[in-house]
């Protein structure tokens, strides 16, 4: 059973939103490598979660999940270069990179959380 705030279904369903946000991007003629790279970034994160939950040990658990982390930070980097780059002001962007820095919050929160338990 998936659970709204599920970090799992949070992240995949910003994984969705990038990808609407990269199609809304190469509307607005944003150049491909930037387009690449967000989507690139975006779904990783996601993506490293879901990977975290086939680890084999408590090293590598913590290895994804910081990797998400990473990604969720390379994300808000590659928003903020277009946002200033091409002068945007989107609402989508902004909701995004709410989602974006809850996300990051709980990531961050798992990392310590894991770190402590020994």
């Amino acid at each position: 059973m998936e659970y709204e705030n599920d970090i799992r279904v949070r992240t995949k369903r910003f994984a969705v939103r990038i990808i609407k946000l990269t199609q809304e991007l190469k509307i607005r003629n944003v150049e491909y490598p930037l387009r690449d790279q967000i989507l690139r970034s975006g779904t990783s994160v996601g993506a490293n979660v879901r990977e975290a939950k086939a680890s084999s040990s408590r090293k590598e658990l913590i290895r994804f999940y910081e990797i998400a982390l990473r990604s969720a930070n390379e994300t808000d980097y590659w928003m903020e270069v277009i946002e200033e780059g091409y002068n945007f002001n989107l609402d989508l962007m902004k909701s995004d990179k709410s989602e974006l820095l809850e996300i990051s919050k709980v990531l961050g929160t798992i990392i310590i959380n894991l770190k402590k338990v020994v």
